[in-house]
């Protein structure tokens, strides 16, 4: 796990003279983001028949959707005719399968503690991405020597293109392990 304070020297890179603290806090803001938009945080859990279907959430982590289940046969399972899942991450099988395989993503809670350890490979592939986030931030407060709209709009976009690069990774690998459907083209 890795701290994300160890990417203040990126944002002050892109935002001379800013404070730790506001640093850090838009980082965290960032990463929380950047998560959430790249689904990156993927999770995989075996819920057997008769077990409770309450997925597993990380310690300062919030449920955020499933991607797909699986049942024993490693068929995928359609949504709302073989499972449904609560918004707060409890998964009800409908079929009778004796069990499933669940993937689903979780994302950092907005207000994140200071000890928080953000995910190793998100902070070490993107950092900068991350940083841009931040700094995009930042830029847009007013009467601070930073501010810059025209540089917070340009590292947006930089910040929007990692996540969508992150995104195109957490898919591809989910992809590898979701069955391909046969299709009927008449």
């Amino acid at each position: 796990m890795a701290q994300l304070s160890s990417l203040i020297p990126l944002v002050r890179e892109r935002c001379g003279g800013v404070l730790d603290q506001m640093a850090k806090d838009q980082l965290g803001r960032a990463y929380q983001k950047f998560c959430y938009e790249s689904c990156f945080l993927a999770r995989t859990q075996e819920i057997e028949q008769g077990q409770s279907g309450e997925l597993s959430i990380d310690s300062d982590h919030v449920f955020v959707g499933v991607d797909f289940v699986l049942n024993a046969n490693g068929h995928e399972l359609e949504s709302a005719d073989d499972y449904t899942v609560s918004p707060s991450g409890i998964v009800t099988v409908l079929s009778t399968t004796p069990k499933v395989r669940v993937f689903y993503h979780v994302a950092p809670q907005f207000l994140l503690p200071d000890t928080f350890e953000a995910d190793n490979i998100i902070v070490n592939r993107w950092a900068d991405a991350i940083a841009d986030g931040a700094a995009a931030n930042l830029k847009m407060m007013p009467n601070t020597q930073w501010s810059d709209l025209s540089l917070s709009d340009y590292y947006k976009r930089r910040f929007t293109d990692g996540y969508r690069e992150a995104y195109r990774v957490a898919i591809n690998a989910l992809d590898e392990q979701r069955p391909t459907k046969s299709r009927d083209f008449f």
